[in-house]
């Protein structure tokens, strides 16, 4: 076991994660899109409209210290639950369905 170990102790291992992608820089004028429609907009739409990520939007917003509107907060709220209650709805149609077609 010993010599194993030793054997293995000057190898150099080849780095074992892939190279990170090069992310495009945010231009002004991509910087002045995302400060004009951040309190009003989702991160969704955004990210359609500058063809970027969410997560870029997120992050990008919050290091240049934006908020969302209280509007646009209220309707965040609203829309999350919304999703939510109708995922759960067609959850448990499609449950209700599949144990009375197996009965």
């Amino acid at each position: 076991m010993k010599s194993a170990v030793k054997a293995n102790q000057g190898k150099k291992r080849a780095p074992s994660r892939v190279p990170a992608l090069k992310r495009p820089r945010w231009t002004r004028e991509e910087v002045l899109t995302l400060k004009r429609l951040y309190r009003t907009r989702s991160n969704a739409e955004i990210a359609r409209v500058l063809g970027r990520t969410v997560s870029s939007i997120v992050f990008k917003g919050y290091r240049l210290g934006l908020s969302k509107g209280i509007r646009r907060l209220k309707e965040m709220g609203r829309e999350n639950i919304n999703r939510r209650w109708h995922r759960r709805k067609s959850a448990r149609g499609k449950r209700r369905g599949i144990a009375s077609k197996v009965r």
